[in-house]
């Protein structure tokens, strides 16, 4: 239950922002549209202070991910990962 609280509030940070980047816009907009159900009318006007382009953008992108077909599966490796040479 602390997890939704926790996104609640992730997301309602986001909305507060007057100037946000594109990949702030984008996460808005998939929480809205995936968690929140809103058609991409009502949240265009939930994000009226945002710039029109970007949120039209994400509509679409978030419209188009979830044309995707879901995965059947998903595949875990128990494998340890290997060393990363880059962290020594």
């Amino acid at each position: 239950m602390e997890e939704i609280n926790d996104v609640k509030e992730k997301m309602a940070k986001l909305k507060a922002i007057k100037q946000p980047s594109y990949l702030e816009v984008r996460k808005y907009v998939r929480y809205l549209i995936n968690v929140k159900k809103y058609s991409p009318e009502e949240v265009m006007e939930d994000v009226m202070h945002w710039p029109l382009s970007f949120v039209e953008k994400a509509i679409k992108e978030v419209e188009r991910e979830n044309l995707k077909p879901k995965p059947k599966r998903y595949y875990v490796s128990l494998k340890e990962p290997l060393e990363d040479g880059a962290l020594r």
